[in-house]
């Protein structure tokens, strides 16, 4: 009988870890997030979702507005690191949107979230 449990809890044992190894990751890792290139007369959309910018990086032609949309429940702001520019709180479903109109790298942040970062790249 000793051995029958035994064999029975190996093979239960074993059950479960088949099954655990065949089951999708419950949080698999992002895809690595790609710079988004717009034309100058578009608008590039940015959101504020699980507390990152997604996309986290992107380059635009001179002129182009940016938009950025929280669709988290908690509230976001986007500021220059350099304190140039930025937006009051922006609560779910607001925007904040700038207009690019000189080259350059502009990092922003959430004031309010320390690993929430962006950086909008702007070509001629």
């Amino acid at each position: 009988m000793k051995k029958m449990i035994i064999r029975l809890s190996g093979l239960l044992v074993l059950a479960v870890l088949v099954a655990a190894c065949s089951a999708p990751a419950a949080n698999p890792a992002p895809a690595a997030a790609k710079p988004v290139e717009q034309a100058a007369s578009g608008n590039v959309d940015i959101q504020m979702k699980s507390f990152a910018f997604n996309p986290k990086e992107v380059t635009v032609k001179v002129g182009t507005k940016v938009i950025w949309t929280n669709m988290d429940s908690a509230g976001h702001d986007v500021k220059a690191t350099d304190g140039s520019w930025g937006s009051d709180t922006l609560n779910t479903g607001q925007s904040f949107s700038m207009i690019f109109d000189k080259e350059g790298t502009y990092l922003y942040v959430c004031t309010f979230h320390a690993g929430m970062i962006g950086t909008v790249i702007v070509t001629p």
